[in-house]
């Protein structure tokens, strides 16, 4: 299953991202986890095996450039289809042994150019990695809609679409829904992340609407406040576990690899 996690700035992406990866691999899934927002951290929140962080492949224009053809086609033009077999191993650092963290690093500076070719292997990417021993890939996106505005979101199968009590990032999520909509995306899954009380989730839903329920609902953890302030990877909240689990078998029986072998 491949799986994009959205959402309006600031509403716990990183965060859910991690959790539900960590999870996964203690359900026994075999998990690719893709840091593609410019704010690169999701690396904080995974157990990585090792101290040493691997160059994000934005900081490899040679890469970039061998995969997308970027330098050698004619001016503007960049390949579909790059082959990206060969390089996955050298831009990807594994975690909790058989996992593996791709970190994109996307950013650029004011009039820099676009990122057509990087679109370009992302979208690869997303295509080719799940021949590649992962039975789940989870792309931590960047915030707001840039990655659906531009069509690479195309490649997955489902769309957690975050958000936090207030009207701001519901907005932001029925956005999602209709980009994700537009690019034949039909599994689209609110979750909230943050709330103190029923009450905050009650809101949330009446402003999602009857026809559009929560999927899963993270309540606010004073730990993993704590450990953010720490500087250190706090243990998946037992509170939260129950709500994972729900979540990881709905996206199992909704997208076309299930469950892992």
């Amino acid at each position: 299953m491949k799986v994009a996690i959205a959402g309006k700035g600031g509403v716990g992406k990183t965060t859910l991202t991690g959790l539900l990866a960590r999870q996964m691999a203690v359900e026994g899934y075999r998990v690719l986890a893709i840091d593609a927002d410019p704010d690169a951290n999701l690396a904080s929140a995974l157990p990585l095996d090792d101290d040493f962080r691997v160059v994000p492949l934005a900081a490899r224009a040679d890469l970039i450039d061998a995969l997308s053809g970027r330098g050698s086609l004619p001016g503007g033009m960049v390949m579909l289809n790059p082959d990206i077999g060969a390089v996955l191993p050298e831009v990807r650092q594994s975690w909790a042994g058989h996992n593996f963290l791709l970190t994109l690093g996307w950013h650029k500076g004011g009039g820099k150019g676009c990122y057509c070719a990087e679109n370009a292997v992302l979208q690869r990417v997303l295509s080719a990695v799940i021949p590649q021993a992962t039975d789940a890939v989870l792309v931590d996106s960047e915030a707001g809609l840039e990655h659906f505005s531009r069509g690479t979101a195309a490649a997955v199968d489902a769309v957690l679409a975050v958000v936090q009590p207030g009207s701001r990032s519901v907005e932001t999520a029925f956005a999602i829904r209709e980009l994700a909509a537009g690019l034949g995306i039909r599994r689209v899954f609110p979750v909230l992340v943050g709330e103190r009380d029923d009450a905050d989730a009650a809101a949330v839903q009446r402003a999602l609407g009857a026809n559009w329920p929560l999927l899963a609902r993270l309540p606010w953890a004073e730990e993993l406040r704590q450990a953010d302030l720490d500087g250190r990877l706090p243990d998946i909240p037992r509170i939260y576990r129950p709500e994972l689990r729900r979540l990881i078998l709905t996206l199992a029986s909704s997208c076309p690899f299930g469950p892992p072998t």
